[in-house]
């Protein structure tokens, strides 16, 4: 019923966001993201962090691989919309971030935001209920980072980390530093891949038809009692991998993220399919649609007017006040993501009070998820955030 429903619906967006696959002579693939780490030889430990709200985290830990002999802030990375901790590692060690942290001498802690594959546990709601999903990225901000860094210092016995996020792992920070400020003074350096905070524009037409249609889209879904956003399954994974559908799925893919099919190899492509989507709440994206329909005005959820009042004591939600982000922030935006467009990502950085620098990567054809995809990635890219990590150690 699920599935046949959602293709009904919309049926755009779920051949594009839907095409989910795995390659079956990449034994890559398949594997979990600790099967996964352990596999490259690198050694992971699993951790459990319960938030305020009741919601229970998973956090993997990935040790220095080489020992450093100035001892190293621990690195948090947070992954975006639909994502998980798979981002940071499915590549292999000679692409994926969080193999090049440990082999620079960081402690890597791996977040798995509620909702994803990994963390899909509530000490009271059951993961099917529409209680559970009934959230957006303003909870994860307020709740589960304040949860995952107090892990990570207590666990490291540091006093500050050094925060890396993408996309949605950036948005989510900046909702934290306005509304726990004084987790501003447990950041040592916070690094943003393609910042989605206040945009006004997407040039993916896939992604603006969500938006135009989000509300729609969510009653639809709740019609049919229907919670969860696009779930990990393994339907999606055989369309990609189908022979003569590859060059169809690369287009699809280019219509979201902006096209680079250069930099785009087939077998890393279909292993990232395999990890995403790996679900989320529908709230999610419609809170970036009503920022986008706001004219850019980074804000709390709207509920509508009656809502509103009933909330927040007013007709319009209040917005975030970007200025109380404090911690010295470093942005890296594509000048090709068709997701975060990049005068979005400049006049947002305008906006911070403790701007390291905000930089375009260097390849103009760059784009949202070239951040964690791109075959050079490690050269125009990482290379530049692990020289800046080490100044702010």
């Amino acid at each position: 019923m699920y599935n046949t429903t959602w293709w009904l619906i919309v049926p755009l967006i779920f051949a594009v966001v839907g095409i989910h696959s795995s390659q079956r002579d990449d034994d890559g693939a398949e594997l979990l993201v600790p099967e996964l780490i352990v596999k490259y030889g690198y050694k992971v430990e699993d951790h459990n962090v319960i938030t305020e709200d009741g919601y229970v985290l998973k956090v993997f830990q990935m040790p220095p691989r080489q020992r450093s002999c100035v001892k190293k802030k621990p690195v948090l990375l947070v992954h975006g919309l639909l994502s998980s901790s798979a981002d940071y590692v499915f590549a292999g060690p000679n692409s994926s971030l969080a193999y090049q942290l440990s082999d620079n001498g960081y402690d890597v802690w791996l977040a798995n935001m509620r909702g994803s594959r990994y963390s899909r546990e509530h000490l009271r709601l059951p993961v099917q209920s529409k209680e559970y999903w009934d959230f957006s990225w303003h909870e994860m901000g307020v709740y589960d980072l304040p949860a995952i860094i107090d892990l990570v210092l207590n666990a490291t016995n540091f006093k500050k980390l050094l925060y890396i996020g993408h996309s949605q792992g950036v948005t989510e920070f900046f909702v934290m530093a306005n509304i726990r400020p004084e987790y501003n003074n447990k950041i040592a350096l916070m690094t943003g891949l393609s910042p989605a905070v206040a945009q006004t524009r997407f040039r993916s037409p896939i992604l603006s038809f969500a938006c135009n249609y989000a509300h729609a889209i969510k009653k639809t879904l709740e019609f049919y009692k229907i919670y969860e956003f696009l779930p990990q399954s393994k339907l999606y994974r055989s369309f990609c991998q189908t022979k003569g559908l590859y060059d169809l799925c690369l287009q699809l893919y280019g219509l979201i993220f902006g096209p680079h099919p250069e930099e785009t190899d087939r077998t890393l492509l279909l292993r990232y399919l395999a990890n995403f989507p790996q679900g989320s709440s529908f709230n999610q994206l419609l809170h970036y649609a009503q920022v986008a329909a706001s004219g850019g005005r980074f804000q709390w959820f709207d509920y509508g007017r009656k809502g509103n009042l009933e909330k927040y004591r007013s007709s319009e939600p209040p917005a975030y006040n970007l200025t109380a982000a404090t911690a010295p922030v470093l942005i890296f935006y594509g000048l090709n993501d068709w997701m975060v467009h990049p005068k979005d990502a400049q006049k947002f950085s305008t906006m911070l009070p403790n701007l390291i620098a905000a930089v375009p990567v260097a390849n103009r054809k760059f784009n949202h998820m070239d951040f964690v995809l791109a075959t050079n990635v490690r050269k125009v890219l990482y290379e530049k955030v692990l020289l800046m990590l080490d100044k702010y150690n």
